[in-house]
């Protein structure tokens, strides 16, 4: 089974889980703690992910989480994926719980590339007008690249819309050849 699909069901099971608990955001705010403690601690991804290492030392790595207060869904969670091997898989997990957490939710992120800086009007605007396109609370994740040269590139999930001036002019090259 592919590693998103995999994810997606792993996701879409502690979702339904946390949300019949009423703690959806809480679990994800667990799931965040979780990948900031394997990303600062020195060996520890190697450790959770190894199939050599043992699960006692995976387990003990989780009941010490636990111990930090996090939802006891989330430490269940956390055991299920030692006892699967699947820590490994843990980052795409998260993404793809937090996208289930939106769609639940009526929310969407959208990744907005754009050649230059947007303002406050800017930003309101394609908020605005995204939220009428997809009935959904729009939140915006918003990044430069000057290489665009003008325009933006918007990504909804897989969707992605390019409206910026590179694109056109590649679209046009393409045109051209035939």
């Amino acid at each position: 089974m592919q590693d998103g699909t995999l994810a997606k069901r792993y996701a879409s099971a502690l979702a339904e889980l946390a949300d019949e608990g009423g703690t959806l955001e809480k679990v994800g705010a667990d799931l965040d703690r979780f990948i900031e403690l394997i990303n600062v601690t020195p060996g520890l991804d190697s450790l959770l992910t190894s199939p050599t290492s043992s699960q006692s030392a995976q387990h003990k790595v989780v009941d010490a989480f636990m111990d930090g207060g996090a939802e006891q869904v989330t430490g269940n969670f956390l055991r299920v994926l030692v006892e699967k091997r699947r820590l490994g898989s843990i980052n795409n997990i998260v993404t793809s719980y937090k996208r289930s957490v939106e769609e639940r939710s009526g929310r969407i992120t959208v990744h907005v590339t754009s050649a230059t800086p947007l303002n406050k009007k800017h930003e309101e605007s394609l908020i605005s007008s995204l939220s009428s396109m997809t009935g959904k609370k729009v939140q915006l994740d918003v990044s430069t690249d000057f290489a665009l040269l003008g325009g933006v590139v918007l990504r909804v999930g897989s969707v992605m819309m390019d409206y910026s001036l590179r694109g056109q002019l590649n679209r046009l090259k393409s045109q051209m050849r035939g």
